[in-house]
């Protein structure tokens, strides 16, 4: 499903990273294009989501940054609002489902983030801070709900039960909130997310991102050990169709989210769609298979083999084991100086990041500061660790800790350097272990927390912002974001160009970032 708003092309040119990660925040699963000759945001959006609460969620994510945009009532596969349909009775009333999320949200014991997007922590709260019905400012909050979904199920033509409208009021009950970061998800996008930050799926075994030039699906790595390097898939290939004969639907004409959902699907069964490379279409048909995700790669620079470029695409709990691979394999060949690469890293789990800063840092060394709704600080440090369930990967011994810390070392950033990353970024910074090469971070200084309604009896989850973090410094870059000791930029042409896809001798802040490692 795909939208298009009108904005002045001034201000995408200025703010289109900032538009692009804002998109990421309010609605979870779409992807963004930006024109900035045409002065359009296209936003493509992932299933199931109701394009009339989608456009109303834009609109008002776009004016809570001083941004107007226009709804292009034109953009290709739009539907009206509401479907005439036969009602359908939902499980529990309206009313009664609001009141108990809104109990939930504040009187939740533990709640622990899994996104890959969002820095994530545990979260303590009191029993005293459960929120009630009665002290809401103005109008009854629960009676004046009860009584417009009487009305609309009293007299309504149209379908005003069901689940799915329960899903799309609760959607936009969330960006109504004014949290850029909360959301709400369905049990399945819930399960799916749990997965990913697992480093657990079930495809083909491939990272893709949406082609800026056609609209269809870029792919940018092919996973280990997956059904896709089996295949023959190569990074640069364009999947532009999925399925075969009649079934057969171009991407460009599904929409991105859609096409990737349909590669999905359980262990054993086939995907099938075609790949345009060099010019030529090929038909693939690739038997499905769980995957282990890969968030970090590795290279010798190809001007000068001491140095090793790691890539870290986010930081979910398979990210320590595979970085700490990827070191290993980078000093076996010879390295002794390191780049990293964390631009367009959106972030990811707290005790990932926490594990990886601990190879670099010293016993008791300071990584972040959290300070909750109330005031109230919690400083995380340095420590060994040792975990038994998703997380015995970030587990990190007495011997690990500060083991990378005397090799020179930069870091590359862009404005979607966010989240996690850049707290990896202000760290290593701050202690004076890297400099920082490239451009300023998208600058994202506020923590969310997960909770799965599941204990209450629903299904589904609501995440949500619930406190700042900030590096050892203390100085909060929420808004800001970090500035790099060095400002590089692409040139024209390389920026036109995929990131992933980037050769060495194109990418101007990687081959500083070399030169400047070869004095060290």
């Amino acid at each position: 499903m795909n939208l298009r708003f009108s904005i002045p092309p001034e201000v995408l040119r200025q703010r289109g990273a900032e538009i692009s990660q804002l998109m990421m925040g309010v609605l979870p699963g779409s992807a963004t294009h930006i024109d900035e000759g045409r002065g359009i945001l296209f936003v493509t959006l992932p299933q199931g989501l109701h394009p009339a609460l989608a456009t109303d969620t834009v609109i008002r994510a776009l004016a809570g940054i001083g941004i107007t945009a226009y709804f292009m009532a034109d953009a290709p596969n739009y539907v009206p609002p509401i479907q005439v349909g036969e009602k359908k009775r939902r499980g529990v009333s309206l009313p009664v489902f609001i009141v108990s999320l809104i109990a939930v949200a504040l009187a939740a014991c533990i709640l622990t983030v899994f996104t890959s997007g969002a820095l994530s922590g545990a979260w303590r709260l009191g029993a005293d801070q459960t929120l009630g019905t009665g002290d809401q400012k103005g109008e009854d909050y629960a009676g004046k709900i009860a009584l417009v979904d009487m009305i609309f199920e009293e007299y309504s033509l149209y379908d005003t039960k069901g689940e799915r409208l329960l899903d799309e009021m609760l959607r936009a009950y969330a960006a109504a909130t004014g949290d850029t970061y909360a959301a709400y998800y369905t049990e399945e996008e819930y399960q799916e997310m749990i997965a990913e930050n697992n480093a657990q799926m079930v495809g083909i075994g491939i990272r893709a991102i949406e082609d800026s030039e056609y609209h269809d699906i870029l792919i940018i790595s092919v996973m280990p050990d997956s059904p896709a390097l089996e295949a023959g898939l190569q990074p640069g290939d364009r999947i532009t169709a999925i399925g075969s004969g009649e079934g057969k639907a171009l991407v460009f004409d599904i929409g991105y989210h859609a096409a990737i959902n349909r590669l999905r699907g359980e262990a054993g069964t086939v995907a099938e769609f075609t790949v345009v490379r060099d010019g030529q279409e090929l038909a693939f048909s690739v038997v499905r298979a769980a995957v282990q995700t890969q968030s970090v790669e590795a290279h010798v620079s190809e001007s000068n083999p001491t140095v090793g470029v790691i890539r870290i695409m986010q930081f979910d709990t398979s990210t320590p084991t595979q970085f700490k691979q990827a070191m290993t394999d980078m000093l076996g060949s010879g390295c002794n100086r390191f780049v990293f690469d964390v631009r367009n890293n959106p972030g990811g789990d707290l005790k990932s990041i926490n594990a990886v800063l601990s190879y670099f840092l010293n016993k008791d060394d300071t990584i972040l500061i959290t300070t909750q709704k109330d005031g109230s600080s919690t400083v995380y440090q340095v420590q060994a660790n040792t975990y038994t369930d998703q997380y015995a990967s970030c587990s990190v011994a007495e011997a690990e800790i500060g083991m990378y810390r005397g090799y020179p070392m930069a870091i590359l950033t862009n404005g979607n350097t966010a989240s996690a990353a850049e707290l990896f970024t202000a760290v290593l910074k701050e202690y004076q272990l890297a400099e920082v090469f490239g451009t300023t971070t998208y600058g994202k200084g506020v923590i969310q927390s997960i909770i799965h309604l599941e204990q209450w009896g629903y299904k589904g989850a609501v995440k949500l912002t619930v406190g700042y973090y900030s590096p050892p410094s203390g100085v909060n870059y929420d808004g800001v974001g970090i500035a790099p000791d060095f400002e590089v930029s692409l040139s024209e042409e390389a920026a036109k160009k995929n990131l992933y896809l980037l050769g060495e001798s194109e990418d101007a802040q990687l081959l500083a970032a070399i030169n400047h490692l070869q004095s060290k």
